[in-house]
């Protein structure tokens, strides 16, 4: 092919013109042809274009480019010997060539040849000032940008007066000046170094309507966009494999996406098309020493394919830091951190490897060795992003308190741990008893517990990125972040189930060195949850027994960790949870505990989870079938009785009350239509059909305690019908089911301090407390609660939470805490009653108290 259409262009030049000068023609040549080369060089056919070069060559053709195409291919297809020789007889044969040196200088950088890397500062700094300010095209300006850069220029001032510059030069109709689409590249790339994906992904976007098919582009917005949306960043990396299927770029980040999710098969593929064309990548081999150890455990491959990657660099630190920040991507830190280490030793300037290494320690524990690597990376490189946040959120951590433990670190913000923090320290404390022995684990050193009010702020700890929306706490082993109860979570989810649930993956990591797949560790979590209080973790609902039966959604054990990384939707992540629990329930219960222990004693040992399930289980896939048959049965059997038919629009009006009944009449165990009509009659305001229709709900599916459940619209039918006590009863029974009727609990908690039944308001004081402990009433009347049981204590403590959340009548509770002080600290009680008079001077019943402390005298 290239062959034709060279031979076409000769034959086009000699017929058109025959006066050109030898001179002309070859100039010509170049310019037509080089175009070409270079779209077959970005489609990943180096072959070809080492022999079109080859070609050019021995034709003397002038232009520079024919050299640096060449030795740029050469080392793209492995022969990193020739691709040096090739690039020193460039820099020798165009020293002047600020193009050629840049490609030299970035092919020995990358080989870490140094002396010949350094040799090439002089040379492009001269051939940088040699470049006529005035004649200066859009290319010349990001040439100038990148050596400046390499000269140690600051890079906001590389893109203001290089980089934007370019940008500046036009496109003409449909041609595009060269260098304008290389200065939205340069700026991406340099954006991306810096961690600053949004700035890269607007740059990229800049070339893209420049160049939409060009795959440089495509890749620069499919890394863009991959940490933020990874649906889009999948999208532009398709693109570029479907118009260049050999880009290595593309395929190395498509395979360690791919070990992300445990997709390993699918890595290998991608690297094997990447050693088709390079057998020598280092980056290939250094996904395969990954993937050996993740697969296999086996260190001696291991060293093998790290040997494979450091072999055209021994002392390439991209190497070690590659390893590492994918293996902590698979929560295996300890290794993660060791192999940056390994990578600092090459080279202790490396700041990628700097960095990660924070964040490796930020997520071991070690507090006090991350910060110093993270500022010492915002010093030397004040444009990184990461960098930069970290140094925001060390800040803020700063700010935090402490509340003493001997096993715990537990840091939130000061006004949260007099608030909750109480109760965090006492719910730690018996779960490292609880699941400490049921695990068989002793701690070494504390666990590190942080709850953060901030979104951006909890996911910079927990992912070292933004993002992680929706979840509520997580745990990387020896640290646990969590979203604060008081941030976007309040009113919505029981933070002390989760705070449980985090401190069981404290210790089956732990368990398993971190070797455990993110499926069984969840899966044991919320298995742990019902265990330690039945209303807690999930159980199985009529979405959840649609998506087994009719959706089939269920996945075999021994390919759950796809249920994970290929949910649809947050239903089926949820669900993914779910399932995860109920195999763990399921070994337990036909296996033992023993199993399952044993289970997780063989992963930390390195043993595969499907073989160490298999150890002590049956054959996995006789597990499979047989879990599968239990799924399905426990589904099937969910409501005994209740139809579960969903008609549609065509065959019943779902907003005629009337239709619903007639169909409902027919169908009477239709949970569907039993649903919407009494949804149906409380909005025409029937309360007692409401409420009878609601009962009939209730029966139909007794556990049922999602959206528009029976509790709830039987509750507010009595409610709004005026029959208080009917409606106690029956928020009673959701309580009692649900860790997360935070609407129940605050109205029971009302409801039972206006009849002043004690106990019972502290019961859904507490139950209150657990999905948002901001709420001040709950602390008022709990202190109520307690100081009429002569609890004088607990009392005192509930008021002074009061104050601390800003009180309507403050002046109030300071008289309460006076009153219950008064024999037991004297001088704070007046205090209390001093501040309570200066707020309200006419408050009687205070006078009278202050009159007793006279008298007292």
């Amino acid at each position: 092919m290239w062959r034709v259409f060279l031979s076409i262009f000769l034959l086009l030049v000699i017929g058109s013109n025959e006066a050109f000068s030898q001179a002309d023609y070859k100039r010509y040549y170049d310019e037509d042809n080089l175009p070409k080369v270079r779209e077959i060089f970005l489609r990943g056919r180096y072959d070809i274009v080492i022999q079109v070069c080859d070609y050019a060559l021995r034709r003397g053709q002038p232009s520079w480019e024919w050299r640096t195409l060449r030795f740029q291919s050469l080392a793209n297809v492995g022969r990193y010997e020739d691709a040096v020789e090739e690039a020193i007889a460039t820099t020798d044969q165009f020293p002047d060539q600020l193009g050629a040196l840049l490609e030299a200088h970035k092919l020995f950088s990358s080989m870490g040849l140094a002396e010949e890397a350094g040799a090439m500062f002089a040379a492009i700094n001269e051939a940088a000032a040699a470049v006529p300010e005035k004649e200066r095209s859009a290319l010349d300006y990001v040439h100038l940008g990148q050596a400046a850069l390499i000269l140690g220029a600051d890079p906001s001032t590389v893109i203001e007066q290089y980089f934007d510059v370019a940008k500046t030069f036009q496109a003409k109709g449909q041609v595009v000046p060269g260098g304008l689409l290389e200065a939205y590249l340069a700026s991406g790339e340099l954006a991306l170094v810096k961690d600053d994906f949004g700035l890269a992904a607007k740059e990229f976007q800049g070339a893209y309507k420049l160049e939409p098919e060009n795959p440089d582009v495509l890749f620069g917005l499919a890394e863009s966009f991959f940490p933020s949306d990874r649906k889009k960043g999948a999208e532009y990396l398709e693109r570029v494999l479907k118009s260049a299927p050999r880009h290595y770029g593309a395929l190395l980040l498509q395979a360690e996406y791919a070990i992300n999710f445990e997709r390993y098969d699918e890595a290998h593929k991608n690297l094997d098309l990447v050693t088709a064309l390079n057998p020598r990548h280092p980056l290939a081999a250094a996904y395969r020493a990954v993937l050996v150890e993740l697969e296999k455990n086996d260190h001696i491959e291991f060293e093998k394919y790290r040997k494979a990657a450091l072999s055209v660099w021994a002392n390439n630190p991209e190497i070690d830091h590659l390893i590492g920040r994918v293996l902590s991507r698979k929560y295996r830190y300890q290794e993660g951190a060791d192999s940056q280490k390994r990578a600092l030793e090459m080279d202790p300037g490396f700041l990628p490897a700097k960095l990660q290494l924070a964040l490796d320690y930020l997520r071991l524990g070690d507090i006090e060795k991350a910060w110093p690597l993270a500022d010492e990376v915002g010093e030397q490189d004040e444009y990184n992003v990461l960098a930069f946040n970290l140094s925001v959120l060390q800040k803020e951590i700063e700010s935090f308190a402490s509340i003493p433990s001997d096993d715990f670190v537990i840091r939130m913000p000061p006004e949260e741990a007099e608030i909750y923090g109480d109760r965090v320290t006492e719910l730690l404390t018996d779960a490292k008893e609880v699941l400490g022995k049921k695990y068989g684990l002793e701690m070494d050193g504390p666990t590190y517990i942080e709850f953060y009010p901030n979104q951006q702020d909890f996911a910079i700890r927990s992912f070292g990125s933004l993002g992680g929306e929706g979840l509520l706490g997580v745990c990387s082993g020896a640290v646990v972040t969590m979203n604060s109860p008081g941030s976007t979570t309040a009113g919505k989810n029981n933070w002390e189930a989760t705070l449980w649930h985090e401190y069981c993956h404290v210790v089956t990591l732990t368990v398993t060195n971190n070797k455990m797949p993110r499926w069984l560790s969840e899966g044991i979590s919320v298995y742990e949850e019902i265990q330690r209080q039945p209303n807690w973790g999930q159980r199985m609902t009529p979405q959840y027994r649609k998506m087994v039966l009719e959706e089939k959604a269920f996945t075999p054990i021994s390919q759950m960790s796809q249920a994970f990384f290929n949910a649809e939707s947050g239903e089926h992540l949820m669900f993914a949870y779910y399932q995860s629990m109920l195999v763990v329930k399921y070994i337990v219960e036909n296996f033992g505990e023993d199993a399952l222990r044993n289970i997780l004693v063989d992963l930390g040992a390195g043993v595969l989870i499907n073989d160490a399930i298999a150890n002590h289980t049956i054959p996995i896939e006789t597990l499979d079938s047989d879990f599968a048959q239990s799924l399905i049965k426990l589904a099937d059997t969910y409501g005994p009785g209740v139809d579960w038919a969903e008609p549609g629009p065509e065959e019943v009006n779902p907003v005629s009350p009337l239709a619903v009944a007639a169909y409902l009449k027919k169908n009477p165990t239709n949970f569907w239509a039993r649903q919407t009509l009494t949804l149906r009659y409380l909005e025409q305001e029937k309360w007692a059909e409401a409420a009878e229709s609601a009962e009939k709900l209730i029966a139909l599916l007794p556990d049922f305690t999602g959206i528009a459940n029976g509790y709830a619209l039987k509750a507010r039918a009595f409610r709004e019908e005026g029959n208080a006590d009917a409606e106690v009863a029956v928020l009673e029974r959701l309580a009692d089911i649900s860790a997360e009727a935070y609407t129940a609990y605050t109205r029971l908690l009302d409801v039972e301090f206006e009849k002043e039944n004690w106990k019972d308001v502290i019961t859904n004081a507490k139950r209150t407390k657990a999905i948002n402990p901001f709420y001040e009433r709950l602390h008022y009347c709990r202190g109520c609660a307690h100081a009429a049981l002569a609890e004088t204590g607990l009392a005192v403590s509930s008021f002074e939470k009061t104050l601390k959340l800003d009180p309507t009548n403050p002046s109030e509770v300071r008289y309460r805490l006076a009153g219950l002080l008064q024999k037991g600290d004297k001088p704070r009680a007046k205090r209390y009653l001093l501040d309570a008079l200066a707020d309200s001077p006419r408050y009687r019943e205070a006078h009278a108290l202050l009159l007793d402390f006279s008298e007292e005298k």
